[in-house]
């Protein structure tokens, strides 16, 4: 117990900006409110979509295992990034690196088949996102396909990132129980 109080005034003091900085105002900003904004911008958002190859329960199974490959590879080339057109000149110089990080958790499921990483500028339908609606549109993206890609897709926000695993936990939430101990929400 001690040690998640002191975890956690830890984390407290190293996510305060520091006081008068002139970047301060935007770091009081609630994590729905610099996602509203970021939304108010279609520019200021990078998403994610994987396809799998067809709608067979296998195929379903390996798009998820693929995404979390990806999401891993993605949010350590994303992790400091300033904006999003930083975000997205990271993640088409990193191209290569992230269809192989595919690819290979594609072979280790036992997949053979082709898996093609892209970024551009792509069409997504409306969503929902830790209770702010993402708007249909375009918007740039990383996008994944395996195989022929006639499958059902799985897309979301990668910058700022509201990923989630495929059991609705936040990447995030795991992460903080990871140091913190118990269980994400």
């Amino acid at each position: 117990m001690i040690r998640r109080f002191f975890c956690a005034l830890l984390a407290l003091v190293l996510l305060m900006p520091a006081a008068g900085s002139e970047g301060a105002q935007t770091a009081y900003l609630s994590l729905d409110e610099q996602i509203a904004e970021a939304i108010d911008g279609a520019e200021e958002l990078i998403r994610l979509h994987v396809v799998a190859s067809d709608d067979s329960q296998e195929a379903q199974a390996l798009k998820l295992k693929v995404r979390d490959a990806v999401l891993a590879e993605a949010q350590a080339l994303l992790a400091d990034c300033a904006d999003a057109d930083e975000a997205f000149a990271r993640l088409t110089a990193s191209l290569g690196q992230l269809e192989r990080a595919a690819a290979e958790r594609a072979r280790e499921e036992g997949y053979f088949g082709s898996v093609c990483a892209e970024t551009g500028t792509f069409d997504f339908p409306e969503r929902e996102y830790a209770g702010v609606v993402v708007p249909a549109g375009e918007y740039r993206a990383l996008r994944v396909v395996i195989g022929d890609g006639e499958g059902q897709n799985w897309w979301c926000v990668l910058f700022p990132t509201l990923c989630t695993a495929s059991d609705g936990h936040s990447i995030l939430g795991e992460w903080l129980a990871g140091i913190f101990g118990g269980e994400s929400a």
